[in-house]
């Protein structure tokens, strides 16, 4: 992601990817988070933690929070987070389709980048959200 964040002129931007869970919110590691992005992923264990650490960033006065979609295969799997998100209240900031390229780079010990390129559906998912974010969109 280097690469597409490189001509971004947004000093002061910090993108920080933190282990799943709630205890980086509980810590107070987050407590001068502008946006928070919770990544949920299409089932119903991901989604519940995902839940709880939306409801907990808003308890915790950050001003924008919103559900992050990943691994969505199908539509299936998209309509089964959309009707929780509806359900809950929540506010779905992006969707990024699974892609087995993300395993393989893993695998490999490269970064998603560098191993699929920037036509991967993942890389290309993704930069739609960091363009969503830079532009305020989220």
């Amino acid at each position: 992601m280097g690469e597409l964040l490189a001509d971004r002129d947004a000093p002061g931007d910090v993108v920080v990817d933190m282990e799943a869970g709630l205890e980086h919110l509980s810590r107070g590691t987050t407590r001068h988070v502008d946006v928070l992005l919770a990544v949920a992923e299409p089932y119903y264990r991901s989604m519940e933690t995902a839940r709880r650490a939306y409801d907990l960033a808003g308890e915790l006065g950050i001003p924008c929070v919103r559900l992050l979609a990943n691994k969505v295969r199908d539509a299936t799997d998209a309509e089964a987070l959309e009707a929780f998100a509806e359900r809950h209240s929540l506010v779905i900031g992006g969707r990024i389709p699974y892609d087995d390229a993300v395993l393989d780079a893993d695998r490999q010990g490269r970064g998603l980048l560098d191993h699929a390129g920037p036509g991967s559906p993942a890389v290309v998912a993704i930069n739609d959200v960091v363009e969503a974010l830079v532009d305020g969109r989220i």
